[in-house]
């Protein structure tokens, strides 16, 4: 009697998949999954992005630039000219107070900075070339703005300045890029040309 069933091929296992077919099934090999986790994990170590780490010397600058800082700008508001001495709030009595405060804030930074250890900065990336040309402008920028001040006059000088850092940190469209500047520089000028006298 002749079978119906078609004979095994001679020599080729039941599990044995021709050269170039893809397995398929539970028969699949392990080189499929295993590449597909290997593509799945080095783009994320691509992004991974090296965190900064603690540093006593940038805490000290820091809080040393705090102090002269601070100190610059009260000498600076006591050099203030007032045409009458009333005993009471002047135009020298708020850039004084910001002074005093920031003078206080700074030795007490430059105080702890000194006796404890550094504090950790694992939320924040390592410093890149970026950060630091962004960094070098805003300084360049606020240089600018201090020699532009007297020479065109505050409500000029700032909402320039404002616009021109905005930009350099990213913001964009109109609304950023203009009524954020017009409206703090009126809100400044509001604030210390008209209520505490202080001109500008």
């Amino acid at each position: 009697m002749t079978s119906s069933a078609h004979p095994r091929q001679q020599g080729a296992p039941s599990g044995h998949v021709p050269d170039g077919a893809a397995p398929s099934g539970r028969h699949a090999t392990g080189s499929d999954t295993t590449s597909g986790v290997v593509d799945a994990v080095e783009p994320a170590e691509a992004d991974h992005a090296v965190l900064a780490a603690p540093s006593r010397r940038l805490e000290i600058v820091c809080a040393a630039l705090a102090v002269v800082g601070s100190g610059a700008l009260y000498l600076l508001a006591r050099a203030i000219e007032v045409r009458t001495e009333t005993g009471g709030i002047d135009p020298r009595w708020w850039p004084e107070l910001l002074g005093t405060l920031g003078l206080a804030l700074g030795v007490a930074l430059l105080v702890v900075a000194v006796v404890r250890p550094p504090f950790s900065r694992e939320d924040l990336e390592a410093a890149t070339r970026q950060g630091w040309v962004r960094l070098v402008s805003a300084v360049a920028l606020s240089a600018a703005f201090v020699v532009l001040w007297p020479l065109v006059g505050f409500l000029v000088a700032t909402p320039v300045f404002l616009i021109a850092a905005t930009y350099l940190f990213g913001g964009r469209g109109w609304k950023t890029l203009l009524l954020f500047p017009l409206i703090t520089t009126a809100g400044i000028n509001l604030l210390f040309h008209t209520l505490l006298k202080v001109p500008l």
